[in-house]
């Protein structure tokens, strides 16, 4: 399934990165995502299990992750990793880790 073309249709105006598991090792994924916190300075992220947003003010372009075929463990350990990096910041996580994005947010 393109989920890159099924989300950047439905959330125009972010840059959408579709990644599978063997393009980073963990610790070098997570480190990949926050850099582009520093990147966006979203004011929110929302992470619905493998479906990441950085929540952009008015006219800023946001950034969507969406991690395909990752196990529930390496999810924990993107989740923890956002967690850790956005503690004690002006950046919010909203986690919702038993969330069905593909049918929530995407209508799949």
């Amino acid at each position: 399934m393109d989920y890159e073309a099924i989300i950047s249709e439905k959330y125009p105006n972010c840059d959408v990165e579709v990644l599978t598991p063997g393009v980073f090792e963990m610790e070098k994924l997570v480190e990949y995502i926050t850099d582009d916190i520093v990147v966006y300075k979203p004011f929110s992220i929302m992470v619905n299990r493998h479906f990441i947003r950085f929540m952009m003010n008015v006219g800023h372009r946001g950034k969507i992750y969406y991690l395909d075929g990752f196990s529930d463990e390496d999810l924990k350990t993107v989740h923890a990793g956002l967690l850790k990096f956005t503690w004690k910041s002006d950046v919010k996580i909203n986690l919702f880790k038993n969330a069905n994005p593909d049918r929530d947010i995407l209508g799949l």
